[in-house]
């Protein structure tokens, strides 16, 4: 591969973009935490229903991307692995002018929806026209945000990873500022659209500036089209379209199914368990994350010790780092929902006990679904995950009627863990000669004795600690963590793991 760059660059490069990536979803997070009782105070509540509603439906329509977006880093970064300036420059141009035409679709696709949105979900009557205008903006958003998108992907084509990091930084902050802001002075909703399309594009646009400045080979001339490159791109991605359609079912369907059968109020309450459950997951699921490439790169070379090596010791680290923040989710579930958006939204906390154990399974088995799609399997993972969320939306269904929104939640862990475990892992275990068993022993069974220690501290804690505030909520999180790192850090690990990752974790870190 033709590179410049040296292998204390490329683990550089890793450093930062991981730093940067769990620093941008600590801003996220933190918005997140202060946003939303916000705009439950600011708006209501039956109006935040209507909002997670909306954002629910439109995003069924980002599945008009067809997996495109998986394409990306896969043909730019091979492009510029070789060094092939012209094939880069006609990747780009078709992948942009592919883009357009869905973008187009989509925009297309809203307009109808108009005129049956506020019918079929039984709107309210006075905000069937904050609904409507809402729907419209979003859905303008959505189909500008497609083609923008590309740039995004050139950036991290490019290990520049950190500069798509801040540049969503700063239009996270932006809109974060905005909103508290101007939302008091007109609290409608479109206002809050409005300001979530401008801050949304606007680093999008940005990042497109910065990659036909600074990348060589950007050019979006029709010319550089190629219909043999298009059919390749779909040829890719049409498992990664299933696997996101799979990824909606789980986040947005359920708050449709919600609206169907329970009050507008309940998508709000089950919304607040779902954004905590879905923010926690992605910041935990960090290290999956970087790690892709270096699965693929390893198939590539064929080197099967090294990929086992990456997928145990991968699976192990990412366990380690989730398990305390999930498990203070859990524990600390009913003070946090308290504190944080009122008793009017405490129906969220048992909800929140069956989503964050879904999420602790999906954490499990993150660096399987890398070893799967890297290897060759993708398709065994995407009409898995495709049929996990088929019993997820029969189950809620099912569970809606006698359990309310809980029944909800229970369907994503009863859907999730067999699914996961059965399918998953086991194709996983099959393509490298080990056992269910095997895999488990050394990846989750260390992480047991610090998971007890800090389960029984989080419990005693509530016994004779008042914890009534975020800043309590959150002391008590810091505590645990620190407590299961601790001893993790004697237990979970041996000795070869401890010296290897003082002599080449803390050490990188340091310079």
């Amino acid at each position: 591969m033709a590179s410049s760059s040296s292998g204390r660059d490329s683990a550089r490069d890793i450093l930062l973009n991981t730093l940067t990536s769990y620093l941008r979803d600590a801003v996220d997070i933190l918005s997140f935490i202060v946003l939303i009782p916000f705009l439950i105070k600011t708006l209501g509540t039956e109006t935040f229903g209507l909002w997670s509603l909306l954002w629910s439906f439109i995003s069924l329509f980002s599945l008009i991307d067809m997996g495109v977006g998986s394409s990306i880093v896969k043909y730019v970064g091979e492009a510029k692995g070789r060094g092939d300036l012209n094939r880069q420059q006609q990747v780009i141009s078709t992948i942009f002018w592919i883009y357009m035409v869905l973008g187009t679709l989509l925009m297309i696709g809203v307009l109808p929806c108009l005129l049956f949105f506020n019918q079929a979900f039984e709107i309210p009557a006075q905000q069937q026209d904050a609904a409507q205008t809402v729907l419209l903006i979003l859905g303008f958003r959505s189909a500008l945000g497609i083609p923008l998108d590309l740039f995004r992907g050139i950036l991290i084509s490019y290990q520049r990873y950190r500069i798509a990091n801040m540049y969503r930084m700063i239009g996270t902050i932006a809109y974060f500022g905005a909103v508290l802001l101007l939302l008091p002075g007109i609290s409608e909703l479109w206002m809050l659209a409005l300001l979530n399309l401008l801050m949304g594009i606007v680093p999008r646009v940005v990042m497109m500036i910065h990659a036909k400045g600074r990348i060589p080979g950007v050019t979006l001339h029709p010319r550089y089209f190629r219909r043999h490159i298009a059919r390749e791109v779909f040829s890719f991605s049409v498992y990664f379209m299933i696997i996101r359609v799979s990824g909606l079912i789980y986040t947005r369907v359920d708050a449709l199914i919600i609206k169907v059968y329970l009050p507008l109020e309940m998508v709000a309450v089950y919304a607040i368990a779902m954004r905590l459950s879905d923010t926690a997951e992605r910041f935990c699921a960090q290290l999956n994350r970087v790690l892709t490439p270096i699965v693929a790169e390893l198939q590539g070379a064929n080197d099967q010790a090294k990929i086992r090596m990456v997928w145990y010791q991968g699976a192990k680290l990412t366990i380690a780092m989730a398990i305390p923040l999930l498990l203070g989710l859990a524990m600390l579930a009913e003070p946090l929902v308290r504190a944080w958006t009122g008793e009017v939204f405490i129906g969220a906390v048992p909800v929140l006990y069956w989503l964050t154990a879904a999420a602790m399974v999906g954490i499990i088995h993150g660096n399987t679904h890398n070893i799967l799609s890297m290897g060759g399997e993708q398709r065994h993972l995407a009409y898995s995950l495709l049929f996990s969320q088929v019993i997820n939306l029969i189950l809620s269904v099912i569970l809606i009627k006698p359990l309310g929104i809980v029944g909800v939640g229970m369907a994503t862990f009863c859907s999730t863990l067999p699914v996961e475990v059965m399918l998953i892992q086991r194709k996983a275990c099959r393509m490298h000669d080990c056992s269910l068993w095997d895999f488990y022993k050394k990846t989750v069974m260390p992480a047991l004795p610090s998971t007890l220690i800090t389960m029984a501290f989080l419990y005693n804690i509530q016994m004779w600690w008042n914890i009534d505030t975020l800043v309590d909520v959150a002391a008590g999180e810091i505590i645990a963590v620190g407590l299961f790192g601790l001893s993790y850090w004697w237990i979970g690990f041996n000795s070869k793991e401890r010296r290897f990752i003082k002599d080449k974790g803390l050490k990188r870190i340091s310079r």
